[in-house]
C-alpha cells in the first residue's frame, strides 16, 4: 500500500516466483513504475482514494482471510484508527527514544492522555 509508489526499483518483494505480491496505490501514481512491477508479475491495484478501509474491503471481496501489512507508523496509525487491524505483531527495539520526530512503531493517533491509549488484547511478549 503506497499512495506515491516511492518504492525501490529492485527488491526481493518483486520476485513473484517465491510468492505473489499485490501493490495497492492511488490512481495514476508513477505509471512507468507500475508497468515495471506488472512486467515482473506483481499485481498492481489502483484506487481513486487509497485508505486502509478500501484495501481491507478489497481484500475481503477477493476472499483473503488474512492480510499481512508490514508497515511503519505512518500506515499503522490510520489502519488502527479505522478498525481494520485485528492482530498486531510488533518488534520494538529495547531502547526508548523521545521526541516528536522519533521513529516509533505507530504514528500519530491523536491521543493526548494515557487513558486514550489503544488496549491490546491477548498480548504476549518474549525476550530473545
Amino acid at each position: 500500500m503506497s499512495r506515491t509508489l516511492d518504492l525501490p526499483h529492485h527488491a526481493n518483494l518483486w520476485d513473484t516466483q517465491a510468492a505473489p505480491t499485490i501493490v495497492m496505490t492511488q490512481r495514476g501514481a508513477r505509471q512507468g513504475f507500475q508497468a515495471h512491477l506488472r512486467s515482473r508479475g506483481v499485481e498492481v491495484v489502483e484506487f481513486d482514494f487509497l485508505t486502509p478501509e478500501c484495501v481491507a474491503d478489497y481484500c475481503y471481496e477477493r476472499g483473503f482471510l488474512q492480510v499481512f501489512w508490514e508497515c511503519g507508523g505512518t500506515l499503522a496509525a490510520p489502519a488502527i484508527s479505522s478498525g481494520v487491524v485485528h492482530k498486531v505483531l510488533a518488534f520494538v527495539a529495547p531502547k526508548i527514544i523521545g521526541g516528536a520526530r522519533a521513529p516509533t512503531p505507530v504514528g500519530e493517533l491523536g491521543n493526548v492522555e494515557m487513558s486514550q491509549a489503544v488496549n491490546l488484547l491477548e498480548s504476549e511478549w518474549a525476550l530473545t
